[in-house]
């Protein structure tokens, strides 16, 4: 699709550490109108992870394991209601703040087999951005052909969906300014990033059911490596993320293929 702008919103950026995973409402106010001023005539597809309330249910009930879990299907309904109800949530406040989107459900999309994507049914999506929408899916449970179902992360819905709809750009959106050489204080922004320069970068754990940083690495890196070009930048300043979807310089860190 010519044109096409994938954001991810980490689950970090669109709700709080602390505070139960509270979704951060200004934050996203923000973020809303800067896309809805900024990115206007644009094929849009927005998705964002689960944050802190999603996981600590996930993580609970194991729901990864499928059916293997001994309380699976009770977590995968529990985190099921989580998602949908922060999929709306955050659907609500970007559109409040002007930005043309619709919620869709990544379970009414995507099936996978032990985890990997198998199958997309496109139509909703297509159809929302033919009628200028923002499609906004999300890190959701999925059913899964040989698991029963997992938890299918953000990170991959949104390198899945920019392959195959061959988006021009790619931008991850998180809380902090791009990707760091190593965690703690004294760390140091790594502007350009590719496997060879991965080598010397090491991730703090973040106790995240889909891996964290370094699975959004290599998420990161498998559709660069396909062509696309990939930021990621600080979401909780908007004009950043808007100058990496439109291709221009700011502060962050580019994945090279």
């Amino acid at each position: 699709m010519a044109g096409l702008l994938v954001l991810k919103l980490g689950g970090s950026l669109v709700t709080e550490k602390r505070r139960g995973g509270a979704v951060r409402e200004e934050a996203l106010k923000a973020l809303g109108a800067a896309l809805a001023g900024g990115v206007e005539g644009r094929p849009l597809i927005l998705v964002h992870g689960g944050g802190g309330r999603v996981h600590d249910v996930a993580a609970e009930y194991r729901v990864a394991l499928g059916s293997a879990s001994p309380h699976g299907v009770e977590g995968f309904v529990k985190t099921s209601v989580e998602t949908r109800r922060l999929n709306l949530r955050i659907t609500e406040i970007l559109s409040e703040a002007g930005l043309k989107c619709v919620g869709i459900p990544s379970s009414t999309i995507f099936q996978t087999r032990r985890g990997i994507i198998v199958s997309a049914a496109l139509d909703p999506i297509l159809a929302a951005l033919d009628q200028g929408l923002a499609p906004i899916l999300n890190g959701d449970v999925v059913f899964d052909r040989e698991l029963g179902f997992t938890v299918l992360s953000g990170d991959t819905v949104a390198v899945d969906l920019s392959l195959r709809l061959g988006a021009e750009r790619l931008v991850f959106a998180t809380d902090v300014d791009g990707i760091f050489e190593h965690p703690g204080e004294g760390a140091r922004l790594v502007e350009m990033l590719d496997r060879r320069t991965l080598a010397s970068v090491r991730f703090g754990d973040v106790g995240d059911v889909t891996g964290g940083m370094a699975s959004k690495v290599e998420e990161a890196l498998r559709a660069a490596e396909a062509g696309v070009e990939v930021y990621v930048v600080n979401g909780l300043i908007p004009s950043r993320v808007l100058d990496a979807l439109l291709g221009r310089e700011t502060v962050g860190t580019k994945i090279l293929g």
